[in-house]
């Protein structure tokens, strides 16, 4: 983690200055920013639970309504009448781990047995699609249609060091973490924003030509997402940007592209938990995984050609792991949870699309 801190920082990033404990601190900043308690066995924003199964432990995120709403389907059980984690430990503590989580899978529902990526060693996979000359970030275009944490750090960094950097959301369904502004204004300051409607053909087609006209994109969809929008990503980096990056919780891949995945799920996938055990900090695998995308970018704007970069959160975890102990303690709880110290101000939702299609697309 330090080493990656130290190299974004060696071409400007200024992370250091940012964050506690030589910039190590951003792994606490949303924790600090949105007062999370410590995770332990829960995650600090109490979406995620450890549970031990008749063999292991699993991870298990409901965060939404409509996760909670499964549960009968997904554990066989009647409807939690009140307390659902209760009802969920009681009926996991009685099944083996890998039948519970592949169920869990097939409905749609972020849930990983811990550790069980910890031999997925490679954390990136970058696959060449062509020539192109290397870049300079000053002279870089970012899209980033990444929601959340990873994608919108990998962006935020990006732009420190240089990169002109355009956030696109859905008008429907824009970014979540909108709705915790302490934390998505500090990821967003210095950006531009463009909304669109991704139910319009011509919105769509605009946002096809914004792609095309980008140096790298950054998106957080599992692979089908996009193709349903009719998104061609491997055509696209053929002959628009030259840096794709693709974050998804367990890769692009079958049969893990179409597993659902969060930072705190993810990260005990990989094994990235204590041995007691325990979850790391807040959702950990969403900010390591943001600072290594970020760094990806950078090195293979500096060499040229044209890439699409396979991101997954649980293999960055399980990379970050030491597999002997399943523990970190070099990020673990740095130094008191601490936001960034310089602050910025609010993206108002689509406040830049006129000038930016006006501008990149004479449209």
């Amino acid at each position: 983690m330090a080493g990656l801190v130290g190299y974004l920082d060696a071409g400007g990033a200024g992370l250091a200055d940012l964050f506690v404990a030589d910039g190590v601190g951003v792994i606490t900043e949303r924790a600090a920013a949105l007062r999370l308690p410590p995770a332990g066995t829960t995650s600090s924003g109490t979406g995620t639970r450890l549970i031990r199964a008749s063999d292991g432990w699993i991870a298990a995120s409901l965060p939404r309504a409509d996760d909670v709403e499964l549960i009968p389907a997904w554990l066989e059980i009647e409807a939690p009448s009140f307390d659902p984690w209760s009802a969920v430990s009681t009926a996991v503590a009685l099944r083996p781990a890998h039948g519970i989580v592949d169920r869990a899978r097939l409905l749609g529902l972020a849930c990983s047995v811990v550790g069980e990526a910890a031999l997925r060693t490679d954390p990136v996979f970058v696959t060449s699609h062509g020539d192109a000359p290397p870049k300079s970030l000053a002279d870089v275009t970012v899209v980033n249609l990444g929601s959340l944490w990873a994608g919108p750090l990998c962006a935020d960094v990006l732009r420190r060091l240089g990169g002109r950097v355009i956030k696109v959301e859905s008008m429907s369904r824009p970014d979540g973490a909108r709705l915790r502004p302490a934390f998505f204004d500090a990821l967003h300051v210095g950006q531009e924003s463009v909304a669109l409607d991704f139910g319009s053909p011509s919105d769509l087609d605009r946002l096809r030509q914004l792609l095309t006209s980008a140096d790298v994109v950054i998106e957080g969809s599992r692979p089908r997402a996009l193709a349903q929008l009719g998104i061609d990503v491997t055509d696209l980096v053929g002959h628009g940007p030259q840096v794709w990056i693709s974050i998804t919780a367990h890769g692009r891949a079958e049969p893990f592209a179409n597993w659902i995945g969060f930072g705190d799920d993810a990260a005990a996938a990989g094994g990235l938990v204590t041995e007691f055990p325990s979850l790391i900090a807040d959702a950990v695998a969403d900010p390591i995984t943001g600072l290594t995308a970020a760094a990806t970018v950078l090195q293979l704007l500096g060499q040229g050609g044209r890439w699409l970069v396979d991101v997954a959160l649980s293999r960055i975890a399980a990379s970050m792991n030491d597999h002997d102990r399943r523990v970190v303690p070099s990020i673990t709880d740095p130094d008191p949870p601490s936001v960034r110290r310089q602050r910025g101000s609010a993206l108002p939702l689509g406040r830049d699309t006129t000038s930016v299609f006006r501008e990149l697309l004479q449209i």
